[in-house]
């Protein structure tokens, strides 16, 4: 352990490395590394890598960054390892959860022990709640861990499959392995105020949010001037995703034929993306263009007007909601997963394609686009910027490593 004058050491765990940067997962867990170097932290990081992924970028990117990283290959097999473990599988089902499982692979309990023997760190971070079964590997050692959560497990496996019997019943394992998760953690960080009910729910010793670190680089100024017809943007990384399927077919069945008949001509919809479904593709048109994969998402942001972006099923934080009120974007939404913005003058919450298009009618006046987009700029700053997320982190770590500090669940962070 370190003495006051040394940084602390943190060692983070974290599924396949993030890299390269493109998606918000990826973006989010490596400007979390980012993050916490700026801050001051000696940090370790141990990631999978399958063997897809270029191992040397990987390294030199993160050399770059001053983050000493070790890789551990993914199974290539992973029945083997169900095979292998198969009598720890029988009395605890939760490793029925391949992605909890993998990280009972002799290969990676060997690394992540021998960097914990070498590293001794102060915290160790894992990224992720399947990262449960690492808690119980080091829970001889009594070293503080915290498991940063990206979403609720076994309801997004049920969302992101359309809900099927075969879905649900894939989900099942990943259940027990949240309670752990968040029983067995010192502190867990939900992504989302919601979710932090939900671990709250499981019994989780102490809870907090840590929300998408990754925007705390979105943000943007953007001045809204008259325009005769609206460009309206819905944003997804790719569309294999299921909560990306479910809000654009939402968005073309529901919203797109009630736009074309009550404002036409009007509203021209843009839609980001890799791997558009070619089911779909009957349903464009001039006033409904795709986009394909963007490389500079946020130059093509500041030529948009507005972002609709339905929430249909999903859990966690998505990032195509959250990144328009960053980039000065009035947002046409669902919900904000718990996060305090007011519909009306922060964000146009809508259910019914009707409430949709109501909206869409309110952004004609340049007036109420700048209204919403300066409101919801100034919050989403309070909440999401740089500054807040080190706040978070130094708030967290430093309680979490100074025991009789620690604030118990419900009390304040930040």
């Amino acid at each position: 352990m370190n003495t006051s004058q040394e940084p602390r050491r943190i060692l983070t765990l974290t599924p396949w490395v993030p890299f390269p940067v493109t998606g918000a997962c990826q973006q989010d867990r490596f400007a979390g590394m980012q993050q916490m170097k700026a801050l001051g932290y000696e940090i370790s990081v141990i990631a999978k890598i399958h063997h897809f992924q270029d191992a040397t970028g990987a390294r030199s990117s993160f050399a770059k960054e001053g983050i000493p990283l070790t890789l551990v290959e993914h199974p290539r097999h992973p029945w083997m390892l169900l095979f292998m473990k198969f009598f720890s599988i029988l009395k605890n089902p939760a490793l029925l959860d391949g992605a909890a499982l993998e990280y009972t692979d002799p290969a990676y309990e060997r690394v992540v022990i021998e960097t914990v023997e070498r590293f001794k760190p102060d915290l160790v971070w894992m990224e992720y709640s399947s990262h449960w079964p690492v808690l119980r590997l080091l829970k001889n050692y009594g070293i503080p861990m915290i498991v940063k959560s990206s979403l609720n497990e076994p309801q997004n496996c049920i969302d992101e499959h359309g809900g099927s019997l075969l879905s649900r019943l894939k989900s099942l394992p990943k259940h027990p392995g949240e309670r752990i998760a968040a029983q067995e953690s010192d502190l867990i960080l939900a992504i989302s105020p919601d979710e932090e009910k939900f671990y709250a729910g499981l019994g989780a010793k102490r809870t907090g949010v840590m929300p998408l670190r990754g925007l705390s680089k979105c943000f943007v100024k953007k001045n809204h001037e008259k325009k005769e017809i609206l460009d309206v943007v819905f944003l997804s990384s790719n569309y294999n995703m299921g909560h990306n399927r479910d809000a654009l077919v939402f968005l073309l069945t529901k919203i797109v034929p009630l736009v074309r008949e009550k404002l036409p001509g009007k509203v021209r919809f843009h839609l980001t993306g890799k791997k558009f479904p070619k089911q779909y593709e009957s349903l464009l048109g001039p006033d409904v263009r795709t986009t394909g994969y963007i490389e500079d998402l946020g130059a093509f942001l500041l030529t948009m007007d507005a972002a609709l972006c339905p929430w249909i099923s999903g859990t966690g934080m998505q990032q195509k909601v959250f990144e328009p009120l960053c980039r000065s974007l009035p947002l046409l939404t669902t919900k904000t997963a718990g996060y305090p913005f007011e519909n009306g003058k922060e964000v146009l919450l809508c259910k019914t394609p009707e409430e949709y298009v109501a909206g869409l009618e309110q952004l004609f006046d340049p007036a109420k686009r700048n209204e919403l987009a300066e409101n919801a700029y100034r919050k989403a700053f309070s909440l999401f910027s740089e500054d807040a997320v080190k706040r978070i982190f130094t708030s967290t770590i430093e309680r979490i490593c100074t025991p009789q500090g620690i604030p118990a669940r419900g009390e304040e962070l930040v």
